[in-house]
């Protein structure tokens, strides 16, 4: 693993089972996140997944992951690392995702969610796999993203694209 403290850097993910709503995009259309972000904290949101939360370090992250479930569509999930579940909660689903590497863009603490999200976007002009690497097109994963919105930190966003050795 690469060093942590670059706002880019390098990690191994193990295989991991993640609880989510999922949420797909009609053929030749794009996700409406205000939509879907009304919809999962209206339907109970995290505080329906936190009792299998596997990370609880990371309560004040919020985690999605985007899937290539098919190559018609686009599909997101929003949910939560878990473990001690066997089944999905009604309306979720549970998906067990495959060990991976990843090339990790980050942003520091930020006062306001827009200004980590703009250093992430800065941040991944500058984003070239680790030597002996390259992005892997192939990926079941398009990224995995995390939103770290706390009180007493501020914003902090993460956006983790799949990589693989040449």
């Amino acid at each position: 693993m690469s060093d942590q403290t670059s706002n880019v850097y390098q990690i191994k993910h193990e295989e991991f089972l993640f609880l989510a709503k999922e949420y797909s995009a009609e053929p030749g259309k794009e996700l409406d996140f205000e939509q879907i972000f009304g919809n999962f904290f209206k339907t109970g949101g995290y505080e329906k997944i936190a009792p299998y939360e596997k990370n609880k370090d990371e309560q004040c992250c919020d985690s999605l992951v985007f899937y290539k479930k098919s190559p018609e569509y686009k599909t997101v999930y929003i949910g939560k690392i878990v473990d001690g579940i066997n089944q999905a909660l009604e309306g979720h689903v549970l998906e067990k995702f495959p060990a991976s590497e990843f090339i990790v863009v980050t942003s520091e603490w930020k006062a306001e969610e827009g200004e980590a999200m703009d250093a992430v976007a800065e941040n991944e002009k500058t984003m070239q796999p680790p030597d002996g690497y390259v992005m892997d097109d192939n990926s079941a994963y398009v990224c995995l993203e995390k939103m770290f919105n706390c009180p007493s930190k501020g914003h902090r966003w993460e956006r983790w694209y799949p990589i693989k050795k040449q």
